[in-house]
């Protein structure tokens, strides 16, 4: 019989040497030996098969070897897909002039890893421009970008393209949140992700956490700095409330900066652009027990605009209250939410206010969901306001 070439010398040698070593009695006949020897045999030649299909062999190819380009001691591939089907009226400014549509919210595809012992990295490209405006062309762009540095749970130093310490839920992460779209004043009143440079940790036992950023200011995949100064942006959580299913976590930050040309929405500037003088502040609070989860968040802007228009200083704020609860526990959840934005606190009738209620389906947790929203919304002055549904699937990967 002809042995295969993976199966060792060694166990041949073994079986032939061994019986000089035996008893008479206990030494096995030459078919006893070849019969032990093929079953040894027949066994490699499984544990060959199931081996080369779990690394993903087919038909004798060899697949494809990817490794590290470097010395990294973590390679990992990743992101997530959300496609997305949109029905009815504008039920806040963001839908204006938008009708019915397909489309994919979010494509993201990252590169992450650990450089040595206290470093590690994250490169992420998002296929779709992460908008929620009609787009007509091609709108890849970089997304979350940085090196991170984190020898020191009370400290780590991080450098790349982020978001500012500003709005809870502004920083949650897009894969996990409970309604589909984030509030009207978290788009309307928090910055996106920009160059900056950050700091953050946690003390006491993890009860109290801190961020603390400084930004180039004017968004994200912009590599100049609109006026040469930056843009400071900080934040405090601590959990007062952390036993069994209950947890507590409060919140409070600011942001301030001088702008150049900002792009700021729905607050009456000329060509939504904001040049001026910046303050923002705000507070959240997050509670969980076992299936309720209770998110809320105001948040208020002073701004200073160098062209006085639409006045010499005003203010925008607004709010979220949301209240999520499995039906069934891990699988499908109900949310309701309501929320308002005023872009001017010093004008009355121009309050924007949106009711939400919606359904999550967890298939596979986070990681393959499907969620379904009803916004039904005012924005005062319009004709075409009213009921948006919106239905999503999310893949991550």
């Amino acid at each position: 019989m002809k042995c295969p070439a993976f199966a060792s010398p060694w166990l041949l040698a073994a079986v032939l040497v061994l019986p000089a070593r035996l008893p008479a009695s206990a030494v096995p006949s030459v078919e006893e030996r070849l019969a032990a020897l093929e079953s040894q045999v027949q066994a490699l030649a499984a544990e060959n098969v199931a081996l080369r299909k779990e690394l993903g062999w087919k038909n004798g190819t060899v697949p494809l070897d990817v490794r590290p380009g470097a010395h990294e001691d973590r390679l990992a591939v990743g992101g997530f897909l959300q496609a997305q089907a949109e029905f009815g009226r504008a039920s806040d400014p963001r839908w204006s002039g938008t009708k019915d549509r397909f489309f994919f919210r979010r494509a993201r595809i990252y590169l992450a890893g650990n450089v040595a012992t206290d470093f590690d990295f994250k490169a992420e490209l998002d296929l779709q421009g992460n908008s929620l405006s009609g787009g007509t062309g091609l709108n890849a762009r970089a997304n979350e970008i940085f090196i991170n540095w984190h020898k020191l749970p009370y400290l780590n130093l991080r450098f790349g393209q982020l978001k500012p310490a500003f709005g809870a839920e502004a920083l949650a992460s897009d894969s996990k949140m409970l309604t589909i779209e984030r509030s009207l004043s978290s788009d309307r009143l928090a910055d996106g992700r920009q160059l900056a440079l950050a700091a953050s940790g946690e003390l006491f036992d993890h009860r109290l956490s801190y961020l603390a950023l400084v930004a180039n200011g004017n968004g994200a995949n912009v590599s100049a700095n609109d006026n040469g100064k930056f843009q400071k942006s900080a934040r405090l959580a601590y959990v007062p409330l952390a036993a069994g299913p209950a947890r507590l976590s409060v919140g409070v930050d600011g942001l301030w900066t001088d702008d150049a040309g900002v792009t700021k929405p729905d607050l009456g500037l000329p060509g939504n652009l904001f040049t001026g003088r910046r303050t923002m502040q705000g507070v959240d609070a997050q509670f969980t027990f076992e299936r309720l989860d209770l998110n809320a968040e105001w948040l208020h802007g002073s701004y200073r605009p160098t062209t006085a228009i639409p006045a010499a200083q005003f203010s925008a704020e607004g709010w979220h209250l949301t209240a999520a609860f499995f039906l069934v526990p891990a699988k499908l959840q109900a949310v309701v939410r309501e929320e308002q934005f005023d872009p001017n606190t010093a004008i009355g009738g121009n309050t924007d206010r949106t009711f939400t209620v919606g359904l999550n389906y967890f298939l596979k947790g986070d990681d393959l969901k499907f969620m379904v929203d009803y916004l039904n919304g005012h924005i005062p002055g319009s004709l075409t306001d009213g009921g948006r549904l919106i239905t999503r699937m999310q893949i991550v990967y």
